[in-house]
């Protein structure tokens, strides 16, 4: 950590002290591979190119994740606040400063960074930087240093938001870099115009490459000179309003999520908005309109629209308070607004609520376990999908009302929920009618999950990726023994199985989306066999990390599976070009194949097939790194 100090006034560079959250990454937890911790501490492989295991790296890349069975569809959003990203990471740092330059040290495919969020222990959210994911770039490590805003108070806390599904292949990211001061002003004699984070955004400092440049010019701002100068130009000014509508100008880029906060918040006081509805004017036009019109045009709006127009007459109040206005909620997109209040608030307009998307939500206790079984307990009773993925106020509890109160319930999604253990899994026994279930990166175990798949009897698609705890061999014998319809299965990153489970899964004609990437292990040729011969309608099969597996395997696969889509068989090391090529001619349907780090695999033969097969992104070709996880 560099620091200058003048006057009291500290300027600090700092990297990543720890990782608070995230939503996804490729490694798994426990290793050192790929995992969001690799962003800790000072670059390690910067500058550097490449598919390194020391980076960080999310699970999905590009449009394939939503090509396929196992993929959810959003709930409505009409006008989302911000453009919708698709994964997270928190990281946190030791001391508090006013940002002034943050450093993303890109090392492979760059350009999935789309927005920053500051906080102070997570308490009150600044968009510092909101931007589109960026395509065509050099296929170089970088270091992307976004022009962020000034904020009016120091964050220890960044929330970094990914959108790469424009990309070819994963990202990776080796450390982010936080440059700020401790001060935004002296607090002893001086008042300056200009705070000395104003000054270095002005005079371009937060964009100089070189450290050397930038200590230079920082020590330039806090020099006893430039102090005096700011004091006297301070008590010359007579009005600062120009100032001011400066400030208010450079941070337009977040106005719109401070005066939504503000609209939200103020919705949550019943009183403040009785108080504005009695002083509000008559419906105007509005009251000549028919009720299904008037319903009809406010179901184009977003939830900030309408808590905006429940503030302007009596007669929108009304409408704007319809439950049938609130059957789709997706709170996902403007998850930096949500707390206690808001469910509060919402929790009388939600009465034939439907689809609820939670996920990302109530982060650093902005949603306490009580608020949320008060909701669920009110406007839970016609739910069908319920999305909770890294909802980390969700426990035991919360899983003994959602079970007892939504039996409807068709989808459930509670990823990265660690609070859950088998006393509150088992209460989903009652949830009879689930169709779809991700509990990936939970603590479920095999006795839980038996016990929720006897009783399961509609379950079609089933994601238990990154879920340790499991054996899969008797996973799938269960599966195959309850779940006979069952659609589509994750286990990635999950342990044990073999081929007996690979024969159990046969039994299973349905399946047409399989993800067992790094869960298969041992020569799994026979297993793999029936497998592609009983479920022949396969369309997506994930076979990652399969050391052993060979060329009679592919031809299992080139003959059973005609209807195959998407195929991963990265990292094995006895397939031939020769059997990639007629899989390649066979699979006449084939949009995805992943034959990265397959040691037989030249560069030479992945730019010949995608000359020859132009329709199949083929993915493939780095020849100067051995994946190892």
């Amino acid at each position: 950590m560099a620091t200058i100090n003048t006057n009291a006034q500290c300027v600090l560079d700092q990297y990543v002290k720890e990782v608070s959250d995230f939503s996804s990454q490729y490694g798994s937890d426990g290793s050192i591979s790929y995992v969001a911790n690799n962003v800790i501490g000072k670059p390690a492989l910067y500058p550097e190119y490449g598919d390194f295991s020391a980076a960080y790296c999310m699970r999905s890349y590009g449009k394939w994740w939503t090509k396929c069975e196992s993929s959810t569809h959003p709930i409505d959003d009409p006008r989302p606040l911000l453009p919708p990203s698709v994964d997270f990471i928190d990281v946190r740092y030791e001391i508090a400063v006013y940002p002034i330059r943050i450093d993303f040290y890109e090392t492979y495919n760059p350009g999935s960074v789309v927005r920053v969020w500051g906080s102070l222990e997570g308490q009150g959210w600044v968009l510092l930087w909101s931007g589109e994911a960026q395509l065509g770039l050099r296929q170089v490590a970088r270091i992307f240093s976004p022009p962020v805003i000034q904020a009016d108070k120091p964050v220890n806390l960044l929330r970094i938001e990914f959108d790469q599904r424009c990309h070819n292949y994963y990202s990776a990211l080796d450390a982010i870099l936080l440059v700020g001061s401790t001060h935004t002003s002296s607090k002893q004699h001086l008042t300056f115009q200009e705070t000395i984070t104003s000054q270095i955004m002005k005079l371009g400092l937060h964009n100089i490459a070189s450290e050397e440049e930038i200590l230079s010019g920082v020590q330039f701002l806090l020099s006893e000179e430039n102090l005096l100068r700011m004091v006297t130009e301070d008590s010359e000014s007579k009005d600062v309003e120009p100032l001011r509508e400066e400030k208010a100008e450079f941070m337009d880029e977040c106005e719109t999520e401070s005066s939504t906060k503000e609209v939200i918040n103020d919705e949550i006081s019943e009183s403040k908005l009785q108080d504005l509805v009695d002083e509000g004017t008559s419906g105007g036009y509005f009251d000549m309109l028919p009720e299904e019109l008037i319903i009809h045009i406010l179901k184009e709006l977003d939830i900030r629209s309408l808590c905006r127009l429940a503030h302007t007459c009596k007669l929108l109040q009304k409408y704007t308070s319809d439950p049938f206005l609130y059957i789709r909620l997706n709170l996902k997109n403007c998850w930096w607004l949500v707390s206690n209040a808001t469910l509060e608030c919402l929790s009388s307009r939600c009465l034939l609520l439907q689809s609820l998307d939670l996920s990302w939500c109530g982060p650093y206790n902005a949603l306490d376990t009580e608020t949320f079984m008060e909701f669920i307990h009110t406007c839970g009773r016609q739910l069908t999908i319920l999305r909770l993925n890294n909802c980390h106020f969700i426990d035991n509890y919360c899983l003994y009302m959602i079970a007892n109160v939504c039996l409807n319930l068709e989808e459930l999604s509670m990823a990265n929920c660690f609070k859950v253990d088998h006393l509150g899994f088992g209460e989903l026994k009652k949830a009879r009618c689930l169709s779809r279930l991700d509990l990936s990166r939970t603590r479920i175990d095999f006795h839980t999950l038996q016990l929720l798949l006897q009783h399961a009897g509609q379950l079609r698609h089933l994601s238990l990726n990154n879920c340790t705890q499991l054996d899969m061999d008797e996973v799938a014998l269960t599966l195959a023994t309850f779940s006979r319809d069952l659609i589509s299965l994750g286990a990635w990153k999950t342990h044990g199985l073999t081929a007996r489970g690979l024969r159990a899964l046969a039994c299973i004609p349905t399946l047409q989306d399989l993800d067992l990437g790094w869960a298969l292990s041992g020569v799994i040729t026979e297993g793999l066999g029936e497998l592609v011969r009983g479920c022949r309608g396969l369309k997506r099969i994930y076979l990652t990390a399969l050391r052993t597996l060979t060329d009679h395997d592919l031809h299992h696969l080139m003959t059973h599976s005609h209807g195959l889509t998407q195929l991963d068989i990265m990292g094995t090391r006895n397939v031939t070009p020769e059997a990639v090529h007629r899989l390649l001619q066979s699979c006449q349907h084939l949009e995805l194949l992943d034959v990265s780090f397959c040691e037989q695999i030249h560069v030479t033969y992945i730019h010949q097939w995608n000359s020859q097969f132009p329709k199949v992104a083929i993915k493939g070709g780095l020849k100067h790194q051995v994946r190892i996880v």
